[in-house]
């Protein structure tokens, strides 16, 4: 993925796959909202390879 090296930003063509991807999962898992965060952090983990700030993490699971 195209990352900036400063923080936990990447693209945002890349940030609407993570979101994407946060929203179909928290569907299929039925995942509680108390678990969001965590399910975020972990996938923007996984697509960037880098931690995310909070800033990234509330725009991942706002509705």
């Amino acid at each position: 993925m195209d990352q900036d090296h400063e923080g936990g930003h990447c693209s945002a063509f890349d940030f609407d796959i993570i979101r994407e991807a946060f929203r179909k999962s928290v569907r299929e898992l039925d995942l509680a909202e108390e678990l969001w965060a965590a399910h975020a952090k972990s996938l923007f983990q996984d697509f960037t390879g880098r931690e995310p700030d909070e800033t990234m993490i509330n725009h991942i699971i706002r509705r």
